[in-house]
């Protein structure tokens, strides 16, 4: 980072705003100076560039709340604007400080909140305190603290650099020299480590589980030397000895394949044994199943005996039943059948005969009713006359309906033209009226568009002033609240350790005075006669120290200063801790005040505020919000009203458009086409009433009477004809019935002679049959007819006897050929004997399935264990590995406590310290040297970083800390150089080509001064800019470029000399 160019306005002593410090201007020589009297402002050239980057000053002792300075009128705006390049590319910051001003307007003050603008080349601007912070320390990569020790040595804080602690210069050389990676190996090992630890710790939870789940019996001899084996694998979560895990379960199925084949044997020989016995029993139970059927069939045998007879009468009743049913019965019912034809046709002859006298005296009547009709018909073509001549008068008559009706239509419309003119003239005096009405409301209104705009404003202003009044009573008070309860936590928790390390402190001062009291007879109990006594070297002991009744070892002395230790850093942890919660709940109160200031200073309600202190102003801003609250209600309200105006205003103007321009071209328009309407009328009213005088000479008045008339000549003509129709119809049907009825009674006399000759026919042959079949009449025949199911029933039933018979003799005969010399056998003994055998095959069945299924699964677990045996090992041994190397890099195996990144740091300050003395010999004619702690490293790793100084006139080291002023100027500015062209020469993150030194030479004498002189001048150039604070007359007269500073009345002045 170099610098380019500064403005200063109404920033510390500066009024207004300054003359532009253009650094550009001092790149030839690098080194210039800042001059001037006490007070007038030169520190406040480095602040405001420390303030622009970062939004703190130089010094760590400056205030940043009062930069504004106190001689800036009211209408100056205090700001700093700082532009620099870095790495090729410029950039400027622009950052208001936060101050209180008066009022533009009224009386008071008005608190400006900080705000700051990032400018980079080619990019958007940045706007935002933190946004703003974060792109400074991207871009640099350092903060404000590592800065003001690279770049800029601020007045009285030589001597912290000098003495800065290993904590602070690790975050600036981790920049300097990127040891980030270092640091992340650290990480990196560490995950390695721990993923290692799990995969082997779950490779050795498989194992143990594999072997937890190995089996054996619980009767043998090595089941408590297993079970013990596993207690152990599962209490430690892991198996010792892989090898004799493994040869244990080798061992138990050794074992159980001897058990294995052992009942293998006996289960042989009783499922032999208990094969031959089922044999036994199927022969058994074979041999008393035939003597058992053969039994069954002579009982049967008999049974069919019994009903022969039964059978014999039931053939016979077959017989008879068939000749009946099959042979006579048909006979008999064609003879019966023929007889009920021949009565069937006697009746209907009869019938017929009756009904042909009735239709005779029919045609007599129907023949005398149509010659009586036919006489009416001269009267049906009267009548056809007078229908038509009616028909051919129906248009005229509708005609002269029609004309009647529209002559009265045209009169009321004549009649309602009269009307309409009415009303034309009073719309037209209504229209006038409401155009004068509208013009009245619009110029009434005319104002209120742009109330409403001024209304809607301020209800937007009152609104987002509740919004801000309402975030600040709902949610900031609140946080306060939460702040003050966690300052009081830390508080009490401070109370607390300060208590303890008191205790602690106690302990160890009472611990310290009886350890050392107790010295001689600690030494003494160890002491034996003839060996030197390690405070005298005496061999010779007549008299040993005692140990006081009460005393204490060195470990316990030990333990109550660890004790001590552990309650002091934790007394001052509580306090930073309630330091930080004070600060804060202070600057939250800060910010809270702000935000009530703000609220309360508004042009909208006025509320007096002046000298009240959170609370009150907390209580004015809840009046304030109850005045806010009833001001939006209020102008609500008229913004309603408002709107409702401008509405009307716009209704009103819409509506004179429409009245003055389509309403009243409508109304002449309306007027134009009534006049035409009403010529129109008058033209039709005369044609109509010509033509209605030509339709006065009809048959009848009117059609309605025409048409009565008429229906009643259609009605007597319908009649007439209807008559004739029906008599002519009536007669020809009478006639045709007569000669059917005639024809059909000859029909049927035939028909019945040749009946009569079929029944004696008939006859013969019933009787000829019932002879044939040795029925006595046709009553016994009728008592054997039956149906056909019944006939096959009984012939199945006889059919089944006489098959059942056949089967018995032939299976009887084989039954005895079979049970010949056979007799019954017990076969229950035989069946008790396997069913024990059977049971004791499966007993020895189960014992050798559990054994197998044993066998298998230890088999399985053995194999399990052994294909993850190298893969543990491997993993064992890849786990020590990362373990021995996170050690190594954490700095934590043997007595070094130092880490990778720690080392890579100390050999970089190495460098910078060497640099360093490059400049600290020749300003101290070679008496100093500067030195990191040798004996640092593998004691404690946070102070390897210190300092000490080697003093060549003595050849003594000693702390930094004990050099004199002169002395410690010297070294610092030594090592800020040296800093400086590490920061230069390095590749890592950092790049900064400006260094500024402000006071520290009023220490030196002249040599010093010249000395340092000589090497600023070399240091500085082109590529390095060299910023000198001195009011020292050498530094005056032999650094020409200056920028000189000149305190007034009115603020103070600065004016730049390049020394041209």
């Amino acid at each position: 980072m170099k610098p380019i160019k500064l403005i200063i306005s109404a920033f510390g002593p500066y009024a207004g705003l300054m003359p532009e410090i253009h650094f550009g201007q001092f790149e030839e020589r690098g080194l210039f100076l800042i001059s001037g009297d006490t007070g007038a402002g030169k520190t406040t050239i480095f602040d405001a560039i420390c303030f622009a980057l970062y939004g703190t000053t130089s010094g760590t002792y400056r205030d940043t709340k009062n930069l504004r300075s106190e001689y800036a009128k009211p209408n100056v705006e205090s700001y700093v604007d700082f532009y620099f390049s870095h790495q090729g590319k410029e950039y400027h910051v622009k950052r208001h400080p936060e101050y209180e001003r008066p009022k533009q307007r009224g009386d008071g003050t008005i608190i400006e909140k900080e705000k700051a603008t990032f400018f980079a080349e080619g990019e958007l601007p940045i706007e935002g305190i933190k946004q703003v912070n974060n792109a400074v320390m991207e871009l640099l990569h350092i903060d404000d603290k590592q800065f003001k020790q690279i770049a800029m040595i601020a007045q009285g804080e030589f001597w912290d650099l000098l003495n800065a602690k290993t904590d602070q210069r690790t975050e600036i050389l981790r920049t300097i020299f990127m040891t980030d990676g270092y640091k992340n190996i650290e990480f990196k090992l560490k995950d390695r480590m721990n993923n290692t630890k799990k995969q082997k710790e779950k490779m050795e939870e498989s194992i143990v589980q594999y072997f937890n789940d190995v089996k054996t019996d619980e009767t043998d001899q090595i089941y408590e030397e297993l079970i013990e084996l596993q207690s152990r694998a599962k209490q430690l979560g892991q198996t010792w000895n892989l090898d004799e895990t493994l040869e244990i379960i080798k061992k138990i199925i050794k074992k159980d394949e001897i058990k294995q084949q052992d009942i293998k044997n006996y289960l042989d020989q009783a499922e032999d044994k208990y094969n031959k016995n089922k044999e036994v029993l199927a022969r058994a139970e074979i041999n008393n199943k035939i003597i058992e059927r053969l039994n069954n069939l002579e009982k049967e045998r008999k049974e069919l005996d019994e009903q022969a007879k039964e059978i014999t009468n039931l053939e016979e009743l077959l017989g008879n039943q068939k000749a009946a049913t099959h042979d006579v019965n048909p006979e008999y019912v064609a003879w019966y059948n023929k007889l009920r034809e021949i009565t069937s046709t006697k009746d209907n002859i009869t019938y017929k005969t009756q009904k042909k006298s009735e239709v005779e005296l029919l045609v007599k009547e129907t023949t005398d009713k149509l010659e009586n009709l036919e006489k009416l018909r001269p009267e049906l073509e009267k009548l056809n006359i007078f229908i038509n001549k009616i028909d051919e008068e129906k248009e005229k008559y509708q005609k002269r309906i029609e004309l009647t009706e529209k002559l009265d239509l045209l009169k009321k419309a004549k009649e309602t033209i009269k009307n309409e003119e009415s009303d034309l003239i009073l719309r037209e005096e209504k229209l006038n009226n409401k155009i004068l009405e509208l013009n009245q409301i619009i110029s009434d209104k005319k104002n209120q568009p742009s109330e409403l705009q001024r209304v809607q404003i301020k209800v937007r202003d009152l609104k987002n002033l509740r919004d801000k009044i309402e975030d600040v009573l709902e949610k900031q008070l609140k946080e306060r609240e939460r702040r003050r309860n966690h300052l009081m936590t830390c508080q009490n928790a401070f109370q607390v350790a300060f208590v303890k390390y008191e205790s602690a402190n106690a302990d160890r001062i009472k611990g310290e005075k009886l350890f050392e009291s107790s010295r001689a007879g600690i030494i003494a109990i160890n002491l034996i006669e003839g060996d030197k006594c390690p405070v005298c070297g005496s061999t010779h002991h007549p008299e040993l120290a005692q140990l006081p009744n009460d005393s204490i070892s060195e470990d316990e002395y030990e333990n109550l200063k660890a004790k001590e230790l552990e309650a002091q850093e934790a007394k001052t942890t509580a306090n930073t801790e309630a330091e930080k919660a004070k600060i804060a709940l202070e600057q939250y109160e800060e910010n809270m005040r702000v935000e009530i200031l703000d609220c309360l200073e508004n042009d909208i309600v006025s509320i007096e505020f002046e000298g009240k202190n959170l609370e009150e102003l907390v209580l004015s801003l809840k009046n304030l919000k109850a005045v806010v609250d009833n001001e939006i209600i209020t102008n609500a309200k008229l913004q309603k009203e408002i709107e409702k105006d401008c509405i009307l205003l716009k209704n009103s103007e819409k509506s004179l458009e429409e009245a003055s321009g389509v309403i009243k071209e409508k109304l002449e328009a309306d007027k134009m086409q009534l006049q035409q309407k009403k010529i129109f009328i008058d033209e039709d009213i005369t044609a109509s009433t010509a033509t209605l005088n030509t339709l006065k000479n009809l048959s009848y008045e009117n059609w309605e009477k025409a048409s009565i008339e008429k229906e009643k000549a259609e009605k007597r003509k319908n009649n007439i004809s209807l008559s004739l129709d029906n008599s002519m119809k009536e007669k020809t049907k009478a006639d045709q019935d007569l000669a059917g009825i005639s024809a059909a009674i000859k029909t049927l006399e035939s028909t019945l002679q040749i009946q009569q000759n079929d029944v004696k026919t008939l006859k013969l042959k019933l009787e000829k049959k019932l002879e044939e079949k040795k029925f006595l009449n046709v009553e016994e025949m009728l008592k054997f007819v039956v149906s056909e199911e019944e006939l096959l029933e009984t012939e199945k039933k006889i059919n089944s006897y006489k098959q059942a018979v056949v089967t018995n003799n032939k299976q009887l005969l084989q039954a005895k050929e079979d049970a010949e010399g056979k007799k019954i056998v017990d076969v229950e003994a035989l069946k008790e004997v396997c069913k024990s055998q059977d049971e004791k095959v499966r007993n020895l069945r189960n014992i050798y399935n559990m054994i197998s299924n044993r066998i298998s699964n230890n088999k399985e677990k053995h194999k399990n264990i052994l294909d993850q045996r190298d893969d543990l090992e491997k993993a064992r041994k890849e786990h020590n590995i990362c373990t021995k190397l996170y050690n190594l890099v954490k700095g934590t195996t043997g007595n070094g406590k130092i880490t990778l990144e720690q080392y890579i740091q100390a050999a970089g300050f190495d460098g910078i310290i060497a640099a360093a003395n490059r400049r600290l010999q020749p300003m101290s004619d070679g008496q100093y040297e500067l030195y990191r702690k040798e004996d640092a490293v593998g004691k404690k790793s946070n102070n390897f970083l210190d300092l000490e100084v080697l003093d060549n006139y003595t050849g003594h080291r000693r702390p930094v800390g004990n050099l004199s002023g002169g002395e410690s100027f010297k070294a610092s500015l030594s090592l800020a150089l040296g800093l400086s062209d590490t920061v230069s020469t390095n590749l890592g993150g950092v790049q900064m080509d400006a260094l500024f030194i402000d006071e520290g030479f009023g220490t030196l004498d002249r040599k010093s001064i010249d000395n340092a002189m000589e090497i600023l001048i070399n240091l500085s150039g082109k590529n390095k800019l060299v910023g000198v604070i001195s009011h020292r007359e050498e530094l005056i007269e032999n650094i020409s470029q200056q920028i000189c500073v000149k305190k007034t009345k009115e603020g103070s002045q600065l004016v730049v000399d390049t020394g041209l």
